[in-house]
């Protein structure tokens, strides 16, 4: 069990600090609470009920970090959304919420982060998979956890990251209230949402997400339906896209309308852009796609919605210093009063 992070954490049952580690367990020294480790990971959860994230990320758990595709995609992404330079991370204690596969987590490493990663699906096997090189020197600790009831310190980490998870929480607005808990004094807190607006909405997914939700089947053999249905359109989109690359006028209104196919096309976009190969391109439609069809919950807002449930999140506590668009949707970067 990583020490040198394991300070951050506290019992998830009494809050008590004073916690015994060893290989097989964590126990509370107050009240005797005990939970399980697992190939080197607190497991605070089963994760069960995010199985389809869980086999989404271990299935593809190296696609989207950059030192294997050759992109700067997750980085740019990054930064681009909080609205940090590298030189930031160096030395800081991190907290990345939702980390999945850890296309975060990588950047974060790189340059000088401490960093706990939390996710409450088998993701963060991937996760754990994929930087565990930084585990032994006490610049890592991966958790599987809630993040309605994280078992670490509050008002104790000097930024904290929660990209992509928001709209599957089941409640918005609780899980900020949730995360606004864990930076300290001046520490920045960073989120975003999707977007509900007709620029980032993709109408055909939510028609078909209730109908694969009624399957009565394994998540392997939803990820299996899905890959057909990709492989049976991906040349064609492909085909079309490649015409369509880098035309104005007209041809942007059928690159959007191409882009709002029931499966991801994003990948092929970054082929076309020359960032990632052809074969990552499908894994990556693939790999969006599962992901679009198979949450639990998704629920995106507007960014009226948006700038309401931060500035009043923030209130007295918070200083906003960014409302943002992105990609996926919205973002809100704030600092600890």
């Amino acid at each position: 069990m990583n020490t040198s992070l394991s300070k951050y954490l506290n019992c998830p049952k009494c809050k008590s600090q004073s916690l015994y580690f060893n290989e097989l367990y964590v126990e509370c020294e107050k009240c005797s609470n005990k939970v399980n480790i697992k190939d080197g990971i607190p497991r605070y959860v089963d994760g069960e009920y995010h199985s389809n994230f869980g086999l989404q990320w271990n299935k593809f758990s190296t696609v989207q970090l950059d030192s294997v595709n050759g992109s700067n995609e997750s980085e740019n992404r990054l930064l681009e959304q909080s609205k940090l330079s590298v030189d930031e991370f160096k030395n800081k204690t991190i907290l990345e919420v939702g980390a999945g596969n850890g296309r975060f987590t990588e950047i974060f490493l790189k340059y000088g982060a401490r960093v706990i990663s939390v996710d409450f699906s088998s993701a963060i096997d991937a996760n754990k998979k994929n930087h565990i090189q930084y585990i032994n020197d006490g610049q890592f600790l991966p958790l599987q956890g809630d993040l309605f009831n994280l078992p670490l310190r509050e008002s104790s980490f000097d930024m904290v990251f929660c990209y992509g998870v928001i709209q599957h929480t089941g409640n918005n607005i609780k899980a900020i209230a949730e995360l606004s808990k864990y930076p300290k004094k001046s520490g920045n807190l960073f989120l975003d949402i999707y977007s509900n607006s007709i620029r980032h909405f993709n109408p055909l997914i939510y028609l078909i997400r209730p109908f694969f939700s009624l399957l009565k089947i394994g998540e392997n053999r939803r990820l299996e339906i899905v890959d057909n249905f990709v492989k049976k359109v991906f040349p064609l989109q492909l085909k079309i896209l490649r015409a369509l690359h880098g035309r104005h006028g007209i041809y942007k209104w059928l690159r959007y309308i191409v882009n709002r196919s029931p499966n991801s096309v994003y990948g092929i976009n970054l082929y076309l852009d020359n960032k990632i190969n052809v074969d990552l391109a499908y894994q990556w439609s693939v790999m969006d796609t599962f992901d679009a069809w198979a949450p639990k919950h998704d629920h995106p807002v507007s960014r009226k919605k948006w700038i309401k449930m931060i500035t009043e999140m923030a209130n007295e506590n918070f200083r906003v210093d960014d409302i943002g668009v992105s990609g996926q949707g919205q973002t809100a970067v704030l600092t600890k009063l």
